[in-house]
Parts: C-alpha cells; sequence; structure tokens
C-alpha cells in the first residue's frame, strides 16, 4: 500500500506536469503566426493582459471535451449564464476544476510526506490517508462550482436591493408618457453599474436585434431564478398580452418591493439576537465570569500573598 501511495503521488505529479507542457505548447503551436508577426515580448504581454490561464484552459478544454458529458455541459452552460460569466466556457470550466482536483491531490501527498507514507505500516493508516486525500481532491473539484453558485447568489441579492429605485424611474417614465422600452432604458440610465443593470442591457439589446419583446422578458425570467423579479416579467408578458397598461402594473410591484424590502430588514433585525448568543456563550460571558470569579476564588482559598 504505502508503494502504492508513493506511484499514485508520482503520477499525479507527472501527468500535472505533462499536462502543463503539453497546453503550453499548443498554445505556443497556435499562436506561431502571431509571434512571428508581433513578436514574442508582445504576444507574452498580450497573454499577461488576459490571463495566463486563459489560453492554457481553454486548450487543455478542448483536449478534455470528449471526456464531458451533455449533462455536465447543460449544468456548467447554465452556472456560467446565470452567474454572468460569459468570458468563460463549460470546457474551460471542466479543465480548471481537473487541475484543481489533481493540484489537491498533490497539495496532500506533499503536506503528508512521501517519508511518512512509506514509513506507515499499518493498513488502516493508510486508508486514512487515501480517504482524506479522495476528500480534499473533491472539495477541489467542487470549488468552482461553488464559487459560481456563491457568485450567483451575490448577484440575486444585488438585483434585490436595486429593484424598488428601477422600478420607481420606470413608473415615472410610464407616467410622463414614455413607453415600456423608452421606461426601461431610462430606468437603466439612472442604474449603477452592477447586476440589474446587466440584464436589463442584455433584454433591451435583444429586443432591439428583432427578438420579441415577451420572448426577450420570458428569457430573463429563465436567466434569474428571483421570484420578485420572475412575477414582474409575468405580469409585463401578460398585461402585454391583454393589452393592460404598464405603468399600474410597474407601479403596484414597486410598491411591493419596497414593503417587501422593509419586512426583509425587519427580519433581518430580528434575527441578529440569535445569531449573537453563540458568539456571547462561547466567547464573551466565559471571560466575564473569569474576571468576575478570579477575585472570589482567590478570597475563598486565601491565595493573597
Amino acid at each position: 500500500m504505502s508503494s502504492l501511495m508513493v506511484w499514485l503521488a508520482l503520477l499525479s505529479g507527472a501527468l500535472a506536469i505533462a499536462s502543463a507542457l503539453f497546453v503550453g505548447g499548443r498554445a505556443l503551436l497556435a499562436n506561431l503566426g502571431q509571434i512571428r508577426r508581433a513578436g514574442f515580448h508582445a504576444v507574452i504581454k498580450a497573454w499577461l493582459k488576459v490571463g495566463i490561464l486563459r489560453p492554457m484552459l481553454t486548450q487543455l478544454g478542448r483536449w478534455l471535451l470528449p471526456f464531458i458529458t451533455w449533462n455536465q455541459r447543460h449544468t456548467l452552460t447554465q452556472l456560467l449564464l446565470r452567474s454572468a460569466s460569459t468570458d468563460l466556457d463549460y470546457a474551460q470550466m471542466f479543465a480548471a476544476r481537473v487541475l484543481l482536483t489533481l493540484l489537491g491531490f498533490v497539495i496532500y501527498l506533499y503536506a503528508v510526506g512521501l517519508s511518512a507514507i512509506q514509513e506507515r505500516a499499518m493498513r488502516a493508516e493508510l486508508l486514512v490517508d487515501i480517504l482524506l486525500s479522495a476528500c480534499l481532491a473533491a472539495f477541489f473539484w467542487w470549488l468552482p462550482i461553488m464559487w459560481l453558485k456563491q457568485r450567483y447568489r451575490q448577484r440575486l441579492i444585488a438585483i434585490e436591493r436595486a429593484l424598488p429605485f428601477f422600478l420607481d424611474i420606470v413608473g415615472l417614465g410610464l407616467g410622463s408618457g414614455h413607453n415600456l422600452q423608452a421606461s426601461l432604458q431610462l430606468g437603466c440610465n439612472h442604474l449603477s453599474d452592477g447586476a440589474l443593470k446587466t440584464e436589463w442591457l442584455q433584454t433591451l439589446g435583444d429586443i432591439r436585434t428583432g427578438m420579441a419583446r415577451s420572448e426577450a422578458l420570458r428569457q430573463m425570467s429563465m436567466r434569474i431564478e428571483l421570484v420578485a423579479l420572475r412575477q414582474l416579467l409575468s405580469a409585463l408578458i401578460q398585461g402585454e398580452a391583454l393589452g393592460q397598461g404598464m405603468g399600474q402594473i410597474v407601479e403596484v410591484y414597486g410598491t411591493q418591493q419596497r414593503a417587501q424590502r422593509l419586512m426583509n430588514a425587519e427580519k433581518l433585525a430580528l434575527q441578529a439576537p440569535v445569531k449573537m448568543l453563540f458568539p456571547l456563550a462561547l466567547f464573551i460571558f466565559p471571560c466575564t465570569f473569569l474576571v468576575l470569579g478570579f477575585p472570589v476564588v482567590v478570597q475563598l482559598f486565601g491565595l493573597q500573598p
């Protein structure tokens, strides 16, 4: 078992080095014409500006493309779309997961030490090493997915915070005589840079390219899994189909969102004392009891000099 662990470590390290050399060589060969025209230093500066890992992940993703299932492609594509990571594709994310998994396995073996693994003769200890290295590799395998989901949650929070102000501006535009598309553009002009502005600009861009307004709103609803925004988009699609006034719909939803935002703030304020119980009981109360009880213990046991 010890020799097996040593060979696994050597194989992982050799595979990581071979992958880096293979990807680097493919990137150099693919950009050989550009290197001859612009020069080696100019190409290196361009790579540093874009990022060194992105071309490597692109080449490695092309090599690993046959190993990516259709379910994984669909899942990664949806996560990249919802987290607004459009500069990456599913092949690059899969390549990043593979490299991080190998890196986690190598890091654990390096931290434990190959000599320590060789000295361990008990089968139970080797089994624990294998399980721990597998757990670390699994954590690194799911790390890009957790990063995408965390980024998506942050986008949802930013959208929920900016939505009431955006609806107020759109309602003012509709009340002043603008149509829905002009009012949405007016709201985007007054919004600060963020997730909500990016999504609405993408939706308005889809409408300008010839897509039906209802279809563009429906695609936006598919990209963002936020109940408040999905209700608003469904109401706009239904109002457009039935010929209802958009101003009243936006005004009602703006009032509802302001009330919901106030309720969320009150909910967080009520949750604060409950969340403070654990740090108080673990850190504050023991120190307080120590300060108050030390003079009593000194007097009881006569420890005064």
